[in-house]
C-alpha cells in the first residue's frame, strides 16, 4: 500500500473516537505570536471523553486541510 494510504489511514484513525459524538461547544484559540487565531469544535465522544477538534488550514488554501484532536472540555 502507498504511503498516501497510510497517511490518509492515521488522520482517520485519529477521527474515530468523535464518530457518534456531541458537539458541545465552539473553541477560539486566542491569537497566537503571530496574529493568527485558531477555532474549533469541543466533542463529547460516546467513551465519556471530551475532545477538542481544532481546525488548522492555512488561509491560503494551497493543500488539504489537517486538523488536531485533543483531550479536555472546552477550557482545556
Amino acid at each position: 500500500m502507498s504511503g498516501q494510504f497510510h497517511q490518509t489511514q492515521f488522520y482517520l484513525n485519529q477521527l474515530r473516537p468523535v464518530v457518534d459524538g456531541k458537539i458541545i461547544g465552539l473553541l477560539r484559540s486566542g491569537e497566537d505570536e503571530f496574529g493568527d487565531e485558531f477555532y474549533g469544535l469541543s466533542i463529547q465522544c460516546k467513551d465519556g471523553v471530551t475532545r477538542r477538534l481544532i481546525f488548522l488550514r492555512d488561509d491560503e488554501g494551497n493543500g488539504p486541510g489537517s486538523f488536531d484532536i485533543t483531550e479536555g472540555g472546552p477550557n482545556g
